[in-house]
């Protein structure tokens, strides 16, 4: 038969896209449900895998999410605690989105822990501290976004993160100690919960808790890495004394962690799994810098895995065929028809199993619809947040566009300055430009002027050197015509001496006119050169002396011109730097103008009205300036007037006010005298009733009046009234919360107290302005009137309930009147039995009267112990703190009061005509069990050195041992009643032992068909005591009613 599907109109049209995600979301389910299942084994790695991979696919954790929420975490341990090590590993080696996707889920994860840890033994506590470590991790990453997931960093990402601030150094620090903390708390857990057998590592459970310390281990040994540079940084910028507390708290981490890398080195499921590191015998010294260059960071390594055989998307797909199951039996069927004839097959069997089968395709597409439907819901949520997310944007933009048009406003505001501004630096550089131009052309001018002296100095010295010369040329010229004289001169004398000839002589006077001319011209010359150098010198002087001053002024020219320069230059930087800024201006106002042109428009339009207004405002002004001197004259003479009015309205006030300070005189009176009246006539509740009564009755009578004026008497009557009422209220109802062994009840009734008072506060506040709230008004009476209703329910239930002291009271009167009772029983037996049944009945009563006296003694003993806690108060607190100690003693004292009523009906059922002594034994041990039940509930709270705790053990050991005696004396006794009526067969027949035979084996029968039925009837008993006890431990049993 064909399998039901859904009507065509309830069917989705899909696109390629959306089977593409459906088939994405059928593998990535069937994975993780895989990875996350029932059976106590460790996580399958290729699972894992799947559910990786498809976090990047997807780039979020959305989907992973999504199906894990739905595993039964709060129901089966072993899904709780692999769902734990999934996500670890996803947070690990998944996309890095997976950590901001996982931070909305914290609170689930703390939830889960805090559900787990009331399972103490086994996987409980591992999956508390589990789910503390993966909260910490995602608050630490949530904290330090820049970390990722599997902790691996440089030492140059590690110094970026942390900005080479060493407060960032110090925070970042203290953060990787907490979370290795959590790291090493949960392997010292695993590793105790596996108990000192190492063989516990190569079975299923020890495994399945084992493979959650890989990723530990690999987040171990990252988060040791990065505290031993942070410290080493830390030491670097701190003082030691500062950092003493990280070195303790790392030394402590150092030992723990070592310990756990050998003792998970040792384990043989470890060997083929991961390698680990072996840290040395000692920290590294933080003190020295040297050790930080022989330092070595640890390394977990997980070898590579085998491929799977399998494929991991096919190992993931169900191919299982509903149909195909439902058909494989007919099929079988049909091949053994070949074989061997069979009978025609049932048509009800077939009509059952097509039942059954369409009942199972029924639930199966239910399944689906309701899946289908949560994924709507999940979808919905999702559009929801994003809609949430867009109208936030949404205003975000709106406030942006608000805070660009004050821009624009202020800019426009701002750009007549900036035009000012640009205008004043346009002149001043205009000036400065000027000023450069004027030194630029005398500093030219003086350039070639200096040049032209350069260039005159140049020819005067060549001038100079050829008049040296000539000088030189002169002098030498000089010398040898002063040698020709002399030589013609010793010729001449020689001449003359020898006198030979006149012509001769003539000739040597004419060659020596001739020299002496010569010599005459060469002086001529010498003074002639001589002028030459000294006007020479003198040029040379001024020469100099003009090079010098030129000299200054160019180096004056030369500084004025750089400053010039750079202050054009600087110029020319906020002239652009203003050109920027006004062409960005000048933008932003033809973007605004062309946005808002109407505006501009309405701007102007506005603009004249509001001048034409003006204008009319300034004639009007004109007016009322001459109507207001007319009116000057008449308000002066209206001042008189007021000023007599003033006084005779001070006068009344004065009156008012006496008469206040009288009412107010008269409503306490009136207080004082109602609470002397409530105090001599009625009692504390009564007056508590009444004061609500006159509360909710001021409140009315305030919200009925609407002003102030005309009612200052009775505002001021009801506001102290309302004030005192529900003062007086609130003092009740604290007394009544301290008293309340009811905590929600107490929680309500402060609740409602603290509204009343702020309630009530509000309206007066309001009549102290100078106003009357009527709503104010009414909601404190309100309030008040709940407050009463909840205090008197609060009280009727205080004063139904009774204290725990008052039990054990009731419980040691009760003890008293059953050893009386008991010891009446043994004084009327003693005169009325005699033999041996007053032999009986003495040592069963002599018993029974020994065991109420030791349950006496521990009676008092527990209520000794109870008194120790401290006073009355103290021990009622503490009864209301806790509240299922406090129960568990008044149920415990109670079964006592009941055992010893028993103990005392059953004596007397043994003492009478009945001598049914079995019902004592069975009282007796119902004693007992009382009594250890009141030893242990005394002992919940009880300090360890108390001294009446040992007494209590001591009597509670008597009575143990006055118990045994009673069932001793019981058993003895029956044992004297059974001799006594032992049968005498001697002088019975043959009929009458027959007769009597056969009523002994009636009775017999009778006696096993009351055994078995008194069986049954204690086999239900104690099943609905079991039941009852379990309720009214839970809280949902009120006075023996669920």
């Amino acid at each position: 038969m064909a399998s039901l599907s859904l009507p065509r109109v309830l069917q989705l049209k899909k696109n390629s896209l959306d089977a593409e995600r459906e088939q994405f979301e059928k593998f990535q389910t069937l994975a993780i449900q895989k990875a996350i299942n029932t059976i106590e084994t460790p996580v399958k790695e290729k699972h894992v895998r799947s559910t990786i991979i498809g976090t990047f696919q997807e780039q979020s954790a959305f989907t992973y999410w999504m199906v894990a929420i739905r595993q039964p975490l709060q129901d089966n341990r072993i899904v709780a605690w692999k769902f734990c090590n999934v996500t670890h590993k996803l947070l690990r080696e998944g996309h890095p989105a997976c950590l901001d996707d996982s931070q909305r889920h914290i609170n689930m994860i703390e939830n889960l822990g805090k559900l787990w840890v009331h399972l103490r033994e086994g996987y409980g506590r591992l999956i508390n501290l589990y789910c503390n470590l993966l909260v910490t991790k995602l608050k630490f990453h949530a904290r330090n976004p820049r970390f990722p997931g599997n902790m691996l960093l440089t030492a140059e990402e590690l110094d970026a993160i942390a900005e080479n601030d060493v407060n960032n150094y110090f925070q970042i620090c203290v953060e990787l100690f907490d979370y290795m903390d959590d790291i090493l708390t949960l392997q010292a857990a695993v590793f105790d919960s596996l108990g000192n057998a190492r063989a516990n590592s190569m079975t299923a459970s020890g495994q399945c808790r084992l493979a959650a310390l890989i990723p530990c281990a690999q987040d171990s040994s990252h988060i040791y890495d990065c505290n031993v540079r942070l410290l080493f940084r830390l030491h670097a910028s701190l003082p030691p004394d500062v950092l003493a507390g990280h070195r303790e708290r790392f030394r402590q981490q150092f030992k723990k962690l070592s310990s756990f890398y050998k003792h998970a080195s040792s384990l043989q499921y470890y060997r083929n799994l991961l390698t680990l590191p072996v840290l040395p015998t000692n920290p590294p010294n933080f003190l020295l810098q040297s050790d930080f260059g022989t330092y070595v960071a640890p390394v977990v390594s997980i070898p590579d895995q085998p491929p799977d055989e399998i494929d991991t998307v096919g190992s993931l797909i169900d191919t299982s065929d509903t149909i195909s199951q439902a058909t494989t039996p007919d099929n079988t069927d049909t091949v053994d028809t070949r074989a061997t004839p069979s009978p025609i097959p049932d048509p009800i069997i077939e009509r059952d199993r097509l039942i059954e089968h369409l009942q199972n395709e029924l639930k199966r597409m239910r399944s689906e619809v309701s899946q289908i439907i949560q994924e709507r819901n999940t979808m919905l949520g999702s559009m929801r947040e994003h809609c949430t997310r867009m109208e936030s944007q949404l205003r975000a933009t709106k406030t942006e566009l608000e805070e660009e048009k004050q821009k624009a406003e202020i800019l426009l505001v701002e750009t007549p300055q900036i035009k000012k501004k640009l205008t004043d630096t346009e002149e001043k550089s205009k000036v400065l430009d000027e000023k450069f131009q004027k030194l630029k052309g005398a500093y030219t001018q003086l350039r070639e002027e200096h040049i032209a002296l350069i260039r005159q100095k140049a020819e005067v010295d060549k001038m100079a050197a050829s008049l040296r010369a000539a000088t030189a040329h002169h002098e030498s010229a000089k010398t040898a015509l002063q040698q020709q004289l002399n030589d013609r001169m010793k010729d001449v004398e020689l001449l003359q001496q020898s006198a030979s000839s006149s012509e001769e002589i003539e000739a040597y006077k004419n060659e020596i006119t001739h020299l002496r001319s010569d010599l005459e011209k060469s002086i001529l010359k010498e003074a002639e050169l001589e002028s030459l150098k000294a006007s020479m010198e003198t040029l040379e002087i001024e020469h100099k002396t003009a090079t010098t001053e030129q000299q200054e002024k160019l180096t004056v020219l030369s500084s004025d011109l750089k400053e010039a320069k750079e202050n054009i230059e600087k110029l020319k930087i906020d002239i652009t730097d203003k050109d920027t800024e006004l062409n960005k201006v000048k933008e932003e106002l033809i973007g605004l103008r062309a946005k808002s042109g109407d505006e501009y428009k309405k701007a102007i339009e506005e603009k004249e009205d509001a001048l034409n207004q003006l204008s009319e405002l300034k004639q009007r002004y004109a007016q009322d300036k001459e109507d207001l001197l007319q009116q000057n004259t008449v308000l002066e003479a209206d001042m008189a007037s007021l000023k007599i009015q003033l006084d005779e309205a001070n006068a009344l006030i004065k009156k008012q006010s006496s008469r206040l300070v009288a009412c107010a005189g008269e409503s306490a009176l009136e207080v004082l005298n109602g609470a002397l009246a409530a105090f001599e006539n009625s009692n504390a509740q009564d007056a508590n009733k009444l004061a609500a009564e006159l509360a909710a009755k001021a409140f009315e009578e305030l919200a009925r009046k609407s002003q102030i004026e005309g009612n200052e008497e009775l505002v001021a009557k009801s506001s102290i009234f309302a004030a005192h009422n529900a003062a007086q209220l609130s003092a009740y109802v604290a007394d009544i919360s301290n008293i309340s062994t009811d905590l929600e009840l107490s929680d309500k009734l402060n609740n409602e107290c603290r509204s009343m008072l702020t309630s009530t506060k509000q309206c007066l506040e309001t009549i102290t302005g100078g106003s009357l709230d009527r709503a104010s008004c009414m909601e404190a009476r309100v309030n008040v009137q709940s407050v009463a209703r909840t205090a008197a329910a609060a009280d009727r239930l205080a004063r139904g309930t009774r204290s725990v002291d008052d039990e054990l009271a009731d419980m040691d009167s009760a003890i008293e009147d059953a050893a009386n009772q008991i010891e009446e029983m043994l004084a009327a037996s003693r005169a009325g039995d005699s033999g041996v049944k007053l032999e009986v009945n003495e040592k069963i009563l002599d018993a029974c009267t020994t065991l109420m006296g030791a349950v006496k003694v521990l009676v008092q003993e527990s209520r000794k112990l109870q008194n120790e806690l401290g006073d009355p108060k103290t021990r009622h607190k503490m009864y209301r703190r806790n509240p299922q100690w406090s129960e568990g003693l008044i149920s415990a004292s109670k079964a006592v009061v009941f055992a010893a009523k028993l103990l005392v009906s059953s004596a007397d059922e043994a003492v009478g005509a009945a001598g049914r002594v079995e019902g004592v034994s069975a009282a007796a041990h119902e004693v007992a069990g009382s009594t250890a039940q009141l030893v242990a509930a005394s002992r919940a709270r009880a300090p360890p050195s108390a001294p009446s705790l040992a007494r209590l053990t001591a009597a509670s050991r008597a009575v143990a041992a006055a118990t045994g005696a009673v069932v001793a004396t019981v058993r003895g006794a029956s044992a004297l009643v059974r001799d006594q009526e032992a049968l005498d067969t001697s002088a019975l027949s043959l009929t009458a032992t027959r007769r009597l035979e056969m009523d002994s084996k009636v009775r017999a029968l009778e006696l096993e068909s009351a055994l078995e039925a008194e069986r049954a009837k204690l086999a239900a008993l104690r099943k609905r005591h079991y039941h009852l006890a379990q309720v009214q431990e839970n809280g949902n049993m009120t006075n023996g009613k669920e």
